[in-house]
């Protein structure tokens, strides 16, 4: 009897053994399988950036972080990309120095009594209570986190662990105007460069040139003028020119220029055709354009009508079909010039009596050949 009672004992004791062992594996599975969430990467007050307006043209910038938009899947643990990008922006963050108008919230951390919401002063300064003024203009929110700190800890606060967040940017505005869609002034929050500023400002327009310039306000009061080749950004991925803006940047995005050049007479199309001041254009092509003379043309005896800066006219005989041939040289037109190409007398009355024929024709009486 005792023998079974041990045998029975020792299987329970199995039992009870197994299902411990099973019941600790079952609690710490999840916490071996479970996903780490990944940490918030949404700097406060920062907009993401639109890429500027250009056909199927992708211009990489390491300073432009890609914001995902709400609602779209966590990027892997292992794309590096998504994490590059992601970590842009705090790093671009902290770049951002401290101005005049900007609005502050210093606070301590485990000090609930000291937390402050304050403007910095056209002069730099801020005013805190416990501590004398201090000057926060020209310094990062991490540098001015780190001088509070120095003072505070003195005599006020032991190791105090204070936290500097901008709730808004006032200090560094830049100007884009021009040909840009919503031209004025704007806030920049975080490093950013000349491609972003025009994508902050809707993109270029349709007659907009690649030619900007920068008129940026220098220290001594002077000005600089920095010249940008946004064709060379786009077209040959030249990021020398996309460069680095400043507050207080003036962005002009220049409109494309239009010069009207003029074609009348025996041709096909007459009217105004336009091209750029640097477009050479010649007097075939606008020829052409107009859609040629017209069979009842003299086009020996066409002519250029030109005009110079003091309003004096001047006229150049142009031989129409000798320039065609290429027997004389086809010259170049000129803004405001105006091709006149006239009619020939005998060629419209041939060709009025060639029209005339068939209804002449059609009113002689049939005659049957026996």
């Amino acid at each position: 009897m005792n023998g079974i009672n041990r045998i029975t004992t020792g299987i329970v004791a199995g039992l009870l053994c197994s299902s411990l062992s099973a019941f600790g594996q079952g609690q710490a599975a999840p916490a071996a399988t479970s996903p780490i969430a990944p940490a918030s990467t949404a700097a406060p007050g920062v907009p993401p950036s639109t890429p500027i307006t250009a056909p199927a043209t992708k211009i990489p910038s390491a300073s432009v972080p890609v914001v995902p938009p709400a609602g779209a899947p966590a990027s892997p643990v292992n794309d590096v990309a998504s994490t590059a990008a992601y970590s842009a922006l705090p790093r671009a963050n902290a770049e951002y120095k401290l101005g005049p108008g900007d609005l502050i919230e210093v606070s301590v951390f485990g000090v609930d009594d000291y937390r402050h919401t304050v403007r910095i002063s056209a002069s730099g300064a801020i005013k805190l209570s416990l501590i004398d003024t201090v000057d926060a203009a020209g310094l990062t929110a991490a540098q001015l986190e780190q001088r509070l700190a120095e003072l505070l800890g003195k005599d006020v606060i032991k190791n105090p662990q204070v936290s500097v967040f901008v709730k808004e940017y006032r200090s560094q505005p830049v100007y884009v105007l021009g040909a840009v869609r919503s031209p004025g002034q704007y806030q920049i929050s975080m490093q950013m460069r000349i491609v972003d500023a025009i994508s902050m400002a809707g993109g270029v327009l349709q007659g907009a040139t690649d030619e900007v310039t920068i008129q940026r306000p220098l220290p001594d009061g002077g000005e600089e003028t920095i010249p940008v080749d946004l064709a060379k950004i786009l077209e040959t991925g030249d990021l020398k020119q996309n460069v680095l803006v400043q507050g207080g940047d003036v962005i002009n995005v220049r409109m494309r220029l239009i010069e009207t050049i003029y074609v009348v007479g025996e041709v096909n199309r007459a009217g105004a055709f336009t091209k750029t001041p640097k477009q050479e254009v010649r007097v075939s092509q606008l020829l052409t354009l107009a859609g040629g003379a017209m069979k009842t043309a003299s086009t020996s005896k066409a002519m250029l009508i030109r005009y110079n800066e003091a309003g004096q006219r001047s006229e150049v005989p142009l031989d129409l079909k000798s320039i065609l041939t290429g027997k004389a040289p086809d010259m170049f037109v000129q803004a405001n010039d105006v091709i006149f190409v006239p009619g020939s007398t005998m060629k419209s009355l041939g060709y009025g009596l060639m029209a005339t024929v068939p209804n002449v024709l059609a009113t002689l009486p049939y005659v049957v050949i026996p």
